[in-house]
Parts: structure tokens; C-alpha cells; sequence
């Protein structure tokens, strides 16, 4: 369901990661993604009655560290004005004690 003020954008259609992803994230030892969308994954959700499929073995059983909403406008234009995409990401959670996820502070290092 939306939140107030934000129309689609929390819970519409989106682009994103395919729940059939898991697998070769696993297989590549892939350790975090990020995405300018608000959920990382595909909607609408491939499987019916399923809130976010991608985020439970992903997240819960794989450990992996998911980024949404990122603001990638500067970095991807950075990237294409000198041909350089390698760098590092630091996107550590604020230190809220027990919760199950924060909000991070992003740093791409190029």
C-alpha cells in the first residue's frame, strides 16, 4: 500500500531484481546490491500472494545487503564522463540497536 505523499512510488510498479535472481547472486558471492528503486526487486511481485519474494532468501538466508532509493544520478554521470565504474561502495547502517535494518550513509570511493 502507498504511504501518503509518495502516490506509486512505495509500492507500485517498479523495475528490478527477478526472484529467479537468488540462485546466481548465491553462485557469484554477490555481497550487496543497491537500486534507485524502493524495493530492489521486480514489481509487481512473479509470484501471486507473495509481499517481496526476493528479499527472504536473499536477505534472510543469504545475508545479503540490500541498498534501495539509492541516488545514483552523480555517480552514473561521473561514470560516463571519464569510463571509470569500479569503486568502493561504504554503505555502513546507522547504529540503531535492535532493529533489524537502518538507514545507511552511502559513499561511493572512485
Amino acid at each position: 500500500m502507498p504511504r501518503a505523499g509518495l502516490g506509486t512510488f512505495a509500492g507500485g510498479d517498479a523495475p528490478g531484481l527477478s526472484f529467479l535472481t537468488v540462485p546466481w547472486i548465491h553462485e557469484h558471492r554477490i555481497a550487496a546490491v543497491a537500486s534507485d528503486t524502493w524495493g530492489v526487486e521486480v514489481r509487481p511481485n512473479e509470484i501471486e500472494g507473495a509481499f517481496q519474494p526476493f528479499h527472504i532468501p536473499a536477505l534472510v538466508y543469504m545475508g545479503l545487503a540490500i541498498g534501495e532509493m539509492f541516488d545514483l544520478e552523480a555517480l552514473a554521470a561521473a561514470c560516463a564522463e571519464d569510463g571509470v565504474y569500479e569503486m568502493l561502495v561504504s554503505a555502513s547502517p546507522l547504529p540503531f540497536v535492535g532493529t533489524a535494518g537502518g538507514p545507511p550513509g552511502p559513499v561511493a570511493i572512485r
